[in-house]
């Protein structure tokens, strides 16, 4: 996969030039797909420490998720190539969708953790359908369109070692 740029768009949440929204976009991810397992290990089992594990990753993904989308949204409105890209724009939607079921799920079993399933269960494993998808548009957009990249990066101005060959500039 070749990039589509020769340098990085650069990043408007940062801390000391380290993208933010790439930092905390694995805790709801890893959040999510384990309670995805823990679904699947109460459905199994029938063992009702699957059924609470799986309720507080929701929760802990849910509160991760909506602070990976507050910088995703800083990404997606202040850098000008993220919003030009209708990918980037898919991505950020796909995301809002897969929130909105983690709420629903979270909700469905605020009640009753026990009576999760088969709604819960299948409410999980969309999520992490929609993860999967949106997981690989944001490789994309990071590593085809250098989104939230350093701007140094790839540039004729980056340091040796981290320069393209002409052939790769575009």
């Amino acid at each position: 996969m070749d990039p589509v740029y020769p340098a990085g768009s650069g990043t408007k949440a940062a801390i000391r030039r380290h993208p933010i929204h790439p930092m905390l976009v694995s805790l709801p991810i890893g959040l999510l797909m384990g309670a995805l397992l823990s679904d699947i290990a109460f459905a199994v089992l029938e063992d009702t420490f699957w059924a609470e594990a799986a309720f507080w990753l929701l929760a802990a993904g849910l509160a991760s998720g909506l602070l990976a989308a507050l910088t995703g949204v800083i990404e997606l409105l202040g850098v000008q190539r993220a919003r030009r890209l209708p990918m980037a724009w898919l991505h950020g939607i796909i995301n809002l969708a897969a929130l909105g079921l983690v709420s629903a799920n979270v909700l469905l079993r605020m009640d009753d953790m026990l009576g999760i399933l088969p709604l819960g269960l299948g409410l999980s494993m969309a999520t992490g359908a929609l993860l999967g998808v949106s997981g690989w548009l944001g490789g994309e957009l990071t590593f085809r369109h250098g989104i939230g990249v350093s701007e140094r990066i790839g540039g004729v101005d980056a340091p040796e070692g981290q320069q393209r060959a002409p052939a790769q500039q575009r």
